[in-house]
Order: C-alpha cells, then structure tokens, then sequence
C-alpha cells in the first residue's frame, strides 16, 4: 500500500469531524423532545448536587420557553443614526417614488430655464455648436445662395418672354392665348427671389440659431417656386405655339406665291376649322403636337410655286405610304385601297376638286381609326 501524506489525513479527517458536528447539530435541533428532556435532567442533577431546592413543573416552563424562543431574531438595541437608516430602507420604496418625482421637477425646471434662455438670447446656445456644424449650415447657405441665383435668371428669362408674347398678342389677341398669358403672369413669381444668407453675415457661432431655420425655410420654398415657374413656363410655350401658328397661317394666306394652290383647294374651309378647334384646345403636350402636325400638313399641302394636282400626287402618295404601315388592320386596308385607286382616277382625269374631297375624306378616316401617326 503507497503511503498517504499526514498532510492529506488531517485535512481529511477535520473535514470528517466537520460533517459529523454539523450533523449532530442538525440532530439535537429535529429531536426537540429528546433534547429537552437531556437539558431538564441536567437541571435537576446540578440542582440536587448542590442541594438546591427545586420544582420539576417550573424546570420544565423554564426549558420550553428557551427552545421556544431558541430560533427567534433578537434585534439589538440602536441608537439614533442606525435607528434612522433602518427606517429609511424600510420605506425605500416610498422614497423612489418622491426622488423620481423631484427628479423629475428639477429636469422639467432645467428644460424650461434653457428654452427661455434661448428665446431671449438665441445666442445663448452658441456653445453647444460644433465647428463641424457651423460648416454644414455654411455649405447649406451656399447651395441655397446659388439655387436662387439660377431660380432668379430663369424667371427674368421667362418674363421677358411673357412681356414679348403680351405685346405680340395686342394688335390681333388670341383669346385663348391671352387666356394662357394671363395664367402665366399670376404663376410667376413676382419678388426677387435671390438670397445673401450666409454671405453678407458669415455663419457663426454666434448666428447660427438664427440662420438654420432661414436656411431650411428657403429650401422648402423652392419646390414651390419650381413649381409655379414650370406652370408659367408651360403656359408660355403653348401660347406661343399657338400665337405662331396663327401668325404662319396668316401669311401662308397672304402668300402669292400659293394663290394658285388656294384657289383650287376645295378643303381649305375645312383644313382652318379643323386647325382652329385644335388651336383652341391646346393644354398638353398632345394637343400642342397635334395642332402642329395639322399645320406643317396644311402648309406641305399648299406649297409654293407647285400646280395643284401636283401637291395632291403627293398628298397621295403620302396616303399611300401610311395605308402600307402594319398598324393598319387587313380587313380594313383592302376597303381604304379602293377609296385610294378613286384618288388616283381622279388626278388622272385632272378633278382637283374631286381628288381633293376624296383625299381629305381618306385623311379625317385615317386620323379618326388612329393611323395618322405624327
């Protein structure tokens, strides 16, 4: 058998000795009866060998009442400052409420000494921004600064037509035109819109508070000021387009080198009213390409210095392309062929009046089903 150190024996067996203390312990503390009967014994016996005088009911209320009160907490006499810390934890949880509540008072206060003190002296705050903000609302500034700049000589541009437009329309007004006039000058922007923010008072510190919320507010007035400008600039483009027409018809009528034309043009009635609806109707990019589209035709149609039946073969061989384009259903085609071969029967014989009712009638077909493409 190897040899055990003593070390190792020792601290085993105090260990031993441990459990076996702890154990009898828990022991006499479960046999309560048993062990208060050992202890009124020894009473007894102490009493009779010192020739004490005794009486066995009073030793046995004497030992009950000790292990009654053996397992009992005895708090210790304090004085005034542990008498006083024991109350306070005891009602710490009233405490919690009243502190949270003063705490409360005191940040409620705080908040309301520093928004007055800003609203007296915005620059009150001046130490609570940083150089890296004093830096973003500069750029800010500056974008704004240059926005407005660019804003205020799209403005003047478009003024400036307004004004040449106005003028152009006294002599001879449009009403429609001026109508459209009229809407663009209430859309236009009237004030100078330019801005020296941040430019004639460089951002500080010390104005920060106050140029931030300027800036932010001209940021958010420009998608309104984009606006109304788009509004006024599109108003101007369709009465100008409309105002030009007007003015090319007049001298296309005017022209003499297209009397001939006009004179054996059957249509020509037509051809205006249907313009002139168009003209009146102008309110979208559509109907400005639309009104457009019928005028380059109208002005093709009369070309100058051209015999009549010779701008008709080409109106109808114009006619004949666009009846060949795939988006021309078959079962339709063959019908629109037949009105076509009329057509060429009529130049043929040399019927401008009856080759130009047949070729108006197969257009206003054509653009009513949709296959007159600009």
């Amino acid at each position: 058998m190897s040899s055990i150190p003593l070390s190792e024996q020792l601290r085993a067996m105090a260990f031993v000795d441990e459990l076996r203390h702890q154990q009898k312990q828990v022991q006499e503390h479960l046999d309560l009866p048993r062990r208060r009967a050992e202890i009124a014994e020894r009473i007894r016996a102490y009493y009779l060998s010192n020739n004490i005088a005794f009486d066995d009911d009073l030793i046995e209320q004497g030992v009950r009442q000790v292990f009654a009160h053996r397992l009992m907490f005895e708090a210790p006499p304090l004085n005034g400052f542990d008498a006083w810390l024991v109350k306070t934890l005891t009602h710490r949880s009233k405490m919690r409420f009243w502190s949270g509540f003063i705490a409360m008072f005191l940040a409620a206060f705080m908040v309301a000494f520093v928004m007055g003190a800003f609203s007296q002296n915005p620059h009150f705050g001046a130490i609570f921004y940083s150089d890296d903000k004093i830096r973003e609302v500069a750029r800010a500034a500056a974008e704004v600064r240059s926005e407005r700049r660019d804003l205020y000589k799209e403005i003047d541009k478009q003024r400036r037509a307004l004004i040449a437009l106005q003028n152009s329309n006294v002599q001879q007004p449009d009403a429609y035109a001026s109508q459209l006039l009229e809407r663009a000058q209430k859309a236009m922007p009237i004030s100078d819109v330019r801005t020296e923010i941040g430019a004639s008072e460089p951002v500080s510190r010390a104005n920060v508070a106050v140029i931030e919320p300027q800036v932010n507010a001209l940021k958010a007035e420009k998608n309104a000021l984009n606006r109304a400008l788009y509004s006024a600039e599109t108003d101007i483009k369709y009465a100008r387009g409309i105002l030009e027409i007007r003015q090319g018809v007049k001298e296309m009528l005017q022209d003499p080198r297209r009397a001939a034309a006009l004179a054996q043009f059957s249509d020509l009635d037509g051809r205006l009213a249907e313009l002139d609806q168009q003209l009146k109707h102008v309110n979208s990019f559509d109907s400005h390409m639309d009104a457009s589209s019928t005028y380059r035709e109208l002005s093709s149609d009369l070309w100058p210095d051209k015999d009549l039946l010779e701008l008709q073969s080409q109106r109808a061989y114009e006619l004949k392309t666009r009846l060949a384009e795939k988006s021309v259903p078959e079962e339709i085609r063959e019908e629109l062929q037949v009105k076509m071969r009329e057509i060429d029967a009529e130049l043929k014989k040399g019927d401008s009046d009856a080759a130009e009712k047949k070729i108006s009638h197969l257009t206003k077909q054509l653009k009513a089903a949709g296959y007159w493409t600009r």
